[in-house]
């Protein structure tokens, strides 16, 4: 076992993470790779880049029913989307996905900010038996992201609706503010249908053909061959500032944080504050809190004393979400909990598409290698 060691200007470590790499100066490579990034993403105050995208996009679909599409999930980041459009007069088309594990504060922020910001919410339910069965594969699996049927559902939900309503802008609500260290090593993509039916054949046997599966081929392929469709993130066209977003939608809607990021579900809530640390010693916190160190909105210092907070806000929370977990799946808490006692496993266990498992990672490898040389 290696000695433990934390970067001197994040707080990234090598806690669970094989892929972490410190040069001489104690500086890891997630936070280096992110510096070299942050010149490409505007100063404070600036937005003219967010108006002359909008201006375009309102002036391109004048004539149709809506301005643009933007996936809903509850979190800060899609809704200060939804927030930002608005502010900009686009007519914005919304999707959710209702998986039956919304918060109930999701739920309420959803509901009052589609209602203020008079966007239409397509609001898509899957299957419950189906969508029940293949989320308990992926527990019986153990592998460290549960959350990939999710995903990838509303993956397929996104190019369904651009095709339905012919679309012509995807609004995404990723960043480098917020998201510019990403801890590897513990995940999977979500469009890997294959990976999806392969944990399902080995751990259920039960048919997923009601689920609207997407593939590899047509999230990372197809769509960026459509010259119809144009996605854009129009939250790295601005300094775009946690407090900032908090406050004004706050100010816009009464939006209420949920505390940290991916609570608004109570699966990745429970994949945030136990399954993931406890399971895979993944603590996501440190991605997102040297995030925002690296983006200067928040001291090390402060992070450090984030770090030391417990997982769960609180041990009632805990309880709360895994017996609604255990209620979901439809097994008893002692089931779920044996279930949790299981060793864990990695996604690399199950059937992978070459596509997803080779092709795409090496092409983005080189796309992401390509944009820190151009500094």
């Amino acid at each position: 076992m290696s000695e433990y060691q934390i970067c001197k200007r994040c707080v990234m470590d090598n806690v669970g993470d094989p892929n972490i790499v410190f040069d001489e100066n104690g500086y890891c490579n997630y936070c280096s790779t992110a510096l070299a990034l942050k010149p490409n993403y505007p100063e404070k105050g600036d937005l003219s880049k967010v108006k002359a995208l909008f201006d375009t996009i309102k002036e391109a679909c004048k004539d149709d029913p809506y301005d643009c599409l933007v996936g809903v999930s509850g979190g800060l980041d899609s809704s200060y989307i939804i927030y930002l459009g608005h502010k900009f007069g686009l007519r914005m088309l919304g999707i959710h996905i209702d998986d039956g594990l919304d918060t109930e504060l999701a739920k309420q922020n959803i509901k009052n900010l589609c209602k203020k910001a008079q966007v239409e919410l397509i609001n898509l339910q899957p299957d419950p038996e189906q969508y029940r069965d293949l989320t308990l594969s992926f527990f019986k699996a153990g592998v460290p992201n549960l959350a990939i049927p999710q995903d990838n559902l509303i993956l397929g939900a996104l190019t369904k609706a651009v095709k339905d309503y012919r679309l012509k802008y995807l609004l995404h609500g990723s960043n480098y503010s917020m998201e510019c260290i990403l801890q590897e090593g513990n995940s999977y993509t979500a469009a890997d249908d294959v990976h999806i039916r392969g944990i399902q054949k080995k751990f259920s046997g039960k048919p997923i053909d009601k689920l609207p599966l997407t593939t590899t081929f047509e999230n990372s392929i197809l769509k960026r061959l459509r010259k119809d469709v144009i996605r854009v993130k129009p939250l790295n066209l601005m300094d775009y500032r946690f407090d900032n977003a908090l406050q004004e939608l706050y100010d816009f809607c009464g939006y209420e944080y949920y505390g940290a990021k991916h609570h608004e579900s109570v699966l990745t809530r429970f994949m945030q504050c136990w399954y993931l640390p406890e399971k895979f010693a993944a603590d996501k916190r440190k991605s997102h809190l040297s995030s925002l160190v690296i983006t200067g909105q928040i001291s090390r210092e402060e992070a450090l004393d984030r770090l030391a907070q417990p997982k769960y806000p609180s041990e009632e929370m805990k309880e709360a979400d895994f017996n609604t977990l255990a209620s979901f799946l439809g097994i008893s808490r002692g089931e779920f909990d044996e279930l949790l006692s299981q060793p864990p496993h990695s996604h690399d266990e199950y059937p992978k598409s070459v596509l997803s498992n080779k092709i795409v990672p090496f092409l983005l490898k080189i796309r992401d290698a390509l944009c820190v040389r151009r500094r």
